[in-house]
């Protein structure tokens, strides 16, 4: 089993305006627990990549390292710059809410999300074979996606 490191960023609402980022991971009894988090002035490849080295810095070395995350760009980046023997993956629940409002469609995104849970290809085919056959653009955009890095 790969050791799995969820990150995101969120925006604060308060006077100054910064985001915090977080990393957390789920034990043996599917509890989520906080690794690291830190705050910056804004989710760009500069504050990504300064919490990502506080983190490498925290945890040291671990082989096939796995993180999921949303698709931002300076997250993606600063993975590949700081942990370049990871793992990156898409976050499927957020995959699917960006599908949703992508297509104003709930149903393409829950058969995406089924072909993620899938655990033998050929269910994975299937569902996406459904997928292609309602809508073809939301079936280019997760073909699209999966290139990148399967849903997780």
């Amino acid at each position: 089993m790969h050791p799995v490191i969820a990150v995101d960023g969120t925006h604060l609402k308060g006077r100054f305006g910064d985001t915090m980022f977080v990393a957390t991971a789920q034990d043996g009894n599917e509890q989520v627990y906080p690794i690291a988090f830190g705050y910056g002035d804004s989710e760009n490849n500069l504050s990504w990549e300064w919490f990502l080295e506080c983190l490498r810095g925290a945890l040291g070395h671990i082989d096939d390292l796995v993180f999921i995350s949303d698709r931002h760009a300076s997250i993606e980046a600063g993975i590949s710059n700081v942990f370049p023997y990871a793992t990156h993956t898409i976050c499927c629940w957020h995959f699917g809410e960006n599908m949703k409002k992508r297509f104003h469609r709930k149903d393409v995104a829950d058969i995406k999300d089924n072909a993620a849970r899938s655990y033998r290809q050929i269910q994975y085919d299937r569902h996406m074979e459904e997928l292609r056959k309602l809508h073809k653009g939301a079936y280019d955009y997760a073909i699209d996606a999966d290139s990148h890095g399967n849903c997780h």
